[in-house]
């Protein structure tokens, strides 16, 4: 059984969670979710979710049981995201572990800030910050909803609209 961590902050935007998560749900994966913050976190729309874990007291240890780190976007990341020592940390920890880094919208900024997109292509919620963000760290930006790169073990996606193909390709990926 596939085991997937998704980081959520307050103010995510609804599909991009709720999506992909129902999706690995119907899959049959084990899904815990990680809040940036105690408590209930609350989406850009009013709709709830409590995370079953705190990412704060999350060691690497910890992270060892899983396959993929998901991480979805929405207006809350610029804050809760794109600075998060604790957040960069896991991201990285995925990666040199040769784990699944997936993430959708403004979330895709921190894993672009972790140097391990550098001189690859990604997509990213596409205003002028996110794309400049993304050539200030070396990251060519791609007009495609949803960028797979399989070597690397990166999934990045646009925003709301890719929720559905997001969820679709770490599904795919994790089977395969």
């Amino acid at each position: 059984m596939h085991k997937v961590l998704f980081i959520l902050m307050p103010d995510y935007r609804d599909e991009e969670f709720t999506v992909p998560y129902n999706m690995m749900i119907q899959a049959n994966f084990h899904v815990d979710v990680t809040g940036v913050k105690p408590g209930v976190a609350e989406d850009s729309r009013g709709h709830k979710h409590t995370p079953n874990l705190q990412l704060e007291n999350l060691t690497h240890k910890d992270l060892e049981a899983y396959d993929a780190l998901v991480i979805p976007g929405g207006p809350g990341s610029k804050e809760y995201l794109w600075k998060n020592e604790k957040v960069l940390d896991s991201i990285k920890y995925f990666h040199n572990n040769k784990k699944l880094v997936a993430a959708i919208c403004y979330a895709v900024v921190p894993v672009v800030k972790t140097g391990i997109l550098k001189n690859k292509i990604a997509t990213v919620f596409p205003t002028r910050e996110a794309r400049d963000i993304l050539e200030e760290y070396g990251v060519k930006f791609s007009k495609d909803g949803c960028v797979v790169l399989s070597e690397e073990r990166i999934i990045t996606a646009q925003g709301p609209r890719f929720a559905e193909e997001f969820g679709k390709e770490i599904i795919n990926f994790l089977k395969n």
